[in-house]
């Protein structure tokens, strides 16, 4: 059991790893908001802009790619390593299927 599993199952209410890393990119692209809003000066700041543009860039992408489903690919890996297997064991029986 891993610790996220733990956490999910400590009681009804607590998010699962997917949802702490979506809770935190919402915190995170909050902030950067809140900033432009209190220190308008910053939306002129290139540094700035081009550190946020990353952060939250970067940070949707990633939680895109964390939370695809790895269930067809683990599927698709069985099936290539079935296919591999068949045909090894054609070639070790001389060709006889």
């Amino acid at each position: 059991m891993t610790f996220w599993d733990w956490l999910y199952k400590v009681g009804p209410g607590w998010p699962s790893q997917r949802g702490w890393y979506a809770l935190a990119l919402c915190l995170q692209t909050s902030v950067i908001v809140v900033m432009l809003a209190l220190y308008p000066e910053l939306s002129s700041n290139e540094f700035f802009k081009v550190i946020a543009n990353a952060v939250i860039v970067t940070g949707w992408v990633g939680y895109a790619v964390a939370g695809r489903d790895n269930t067809v690919d683990r599927e698709q890996v069985g099936k290539a390593q079935d296919i591999a297997a068949k045909l090894l064991d054609q070639q070790r029986t001389g060709g006889a299927a």
